[in-house]
């Protein structure tokens, strides 16, 4: 059987969520929920966790300024979870963008990375799933868009693979590789860059790639 680790930024996610997220998965290994639960907008989540066997990760927010402590407090239990446990599945509830290097992470390490939030959520493009609280449907991690249009998105990502995928040599990476790096941490596909060869993705977008011809007929890649 997966084991599965839930994750909850309280400060982030309404405790009124629960049921929805919980109901998701039918064993649950690790429960952490991470905030001020001093604080009388939190008070709900003490129940909440008591009912769920949740444990509670207090951060005392000591600032009047906002404070990340619980951001960092759940990134960490993350971490350790994630070296001390076998863990299979990471479920991350909050909306909050600042999660996203944390998921590319954990997905870069053959996790499985299952997010929960609003539907303005920046980062939910990262996971696996993403599940919009208050609604069924799951949000599919990429939208197929054509070449002609501007993704940043999609750049971005490209720009990452082409840079972990150099050779340290030359500099250089082979499209091949790049294409097996988009499909096997962001689950890309040149269908998705709206190409049949990735080779035409980097002459379209020449302004941000140098292309030239490998000595074995395929082609190799750098940044500009």
């Amino acid at each position: 059987m997966e084991k599965t680790a839930l994750f909850i930024d309280a400060e982030n996610i309404s405790h009124k969520f629960i049921d929805q997220i919980m109901a998701k998965f039918e064993h649950i290994e690790v429960k952490k929920a991470y905030g001020n639960f001093g604080a009388v907008q939190l008070k709900p989540w003490v129940n909440i966790c008591s009912r769920h066997a949740i444990e509670m990760v207090y951060q005392e927010k000591l600032v009047k300024a906002k404070s990340n402590a619980a951001d960092i407090a759940l990134t960490v239990g993350v971490m350790e979870s994630l070296y001390v446990s076998p863990i299979d599945t990471f479920a991350i509830a909050s909306s909050d963008s600042d999660f996203a290097a944390l998921v590319h992470f954990l997905r870069r390490n053959g996790k499985k990375v299952i997010g929960f939030g609003n539907n303005t959520a920046s980062a939910k493009h990262y996971f696996d799933d993403f599940y919009i609280l208050g609604k069924k449907n799951t949000i599919p991690k990429v939208k197929s868009k054509s070449i002609a249009s501007a993704d940043t998105y999609h750049l971005a990502l490209v720009k990452e693979a082409v840079e972990n995928t150099q050779h340290a040599k030359t500099g250089l990476s082979e499209t091949v590789d790049v294409g097996t790096y988009l499909h096997r941490i962001f689950n890309i596909t040149k269908k998705q860059l709206g190409v049949n060869k990735l080779y035409q993705y980097f002459k379209h977008h020449d302004q941000h790639f140098k292309m030239q011809k490998a000595p074995d007929g395929g082609f190799l890649v750098s940044l500009h």
